[in-house]
């Protein structure tokens, strides 16, 4: 494998780190995810191909694909923290929606069932318990079943609020908008704490991408900065070295800067 054509590897993949793909907008589920039999059928192919590859082209070519692996699962582990802290975001934003309409319809005169029924309509969190309540199961159990997915943590409150509600009959719409207005409150925090943290994320992701942008200035230098490190013993130490702190650096920042949900 040409040294450059691996740099060139190395730098695609830390833009691809330092800039991650923009957050889709807030959207409902509306049914299962399609799964694809055959592309998963196919995987075990991977592995076949992984081993032959650094046999019949010698170990530059092993160290080479395991440096390129480890960077693409940093990446691919980046991507998916990014993906699941938006999807916890959106879940809170849709729970509280849906406790604004399940408080509405209270209010306006409508039994529970009903109002669990528009609820329902707004959050995916809502549909279990909607169904619980039209068969005269346990909708509070229903309800803390659903909390326990990140960013639905308030269905919790809901559900000892409609416990209160059955055994003191207190006024359910009334809690009901106390609880929404709390969790206004509580996400207005969180939003405010994730604009305070998203320079910290930009940092450590430019910070990971450095190395890599490194190794394409020594070649516009003339250097041939990917021969060392990975065809000479030392290389490799430097090189296994640069990865594990790049890896430890990345989840030490995440870890301090994670919002709690």
């Amino acid at each position: 494998m040409n040294p450059a054509g691996v740099a060139g590897v190395l730098v695609f993949l830390a833009v691809c780190l330092t800039f991650p793909r923009p957050g889709r907008g807030l959207h409902r589920l509306t049914g299962p995810v399609p799964t694809r039999p055959r592309a998963l059928s196919r995987r075990w192919l991977i592995g076949p191909a992984a081993v032959a590859v650094p046999v019949l082209f010698g170990v530059q070519i092993l160290v080479s694909a395991l440096a390129i692996g480890v960077v693409a699962a940093l990446v691919v582990v980046q991507r998916a923290q990014h993906r699941r802290r938006a999807a916890t975001a959106a879940r809170r934003a849709q729970v509280i929606e849906a406790l604004d309409v399940l408080a509405a319809e209270l209010v306006a005169g409508r039994p529970p069932v009903d109002a669990l029924e528009g609820a329902a309509t707004i959050s995916a969190e809502f549909q279990v318990a909607h169904a619980a309540a039209r068969l005269g199961g346990d909708v509070p159990g229903a309800l803390e079943l659903a909390a326990e997915s990140p960013g639905a943590g308030g269905l919790r409150a809901l559900a000892a609020a409609w416990r209160v509600a059955e055994e003191s009959g207190a006024a359910f719409a009334s809690l009901t908008e106390r609880l929404a207005d709390s969790l206004r409150a509580d996400e207005v925090i969180h939003r405010q704490t994730a604009a305070s943290l998203a320079g910290a994320h930009s940092t450590a992701r430019i910070l990971a991408g450095l190395p890599a942008f490194g190794i394409a200035l020594g070649y516009s230098l003339g250097a041939r900065p990917l021969t060392f490190l990975t065809a000479t013993p030392a290389g490799w130490v430097c090189l296994a070295a640069g990865l594990a702190l790049t890896t430890l650096g990345l989840s030490w920042t995440t870890r301090l800067a994670e919002v709690p949900t």
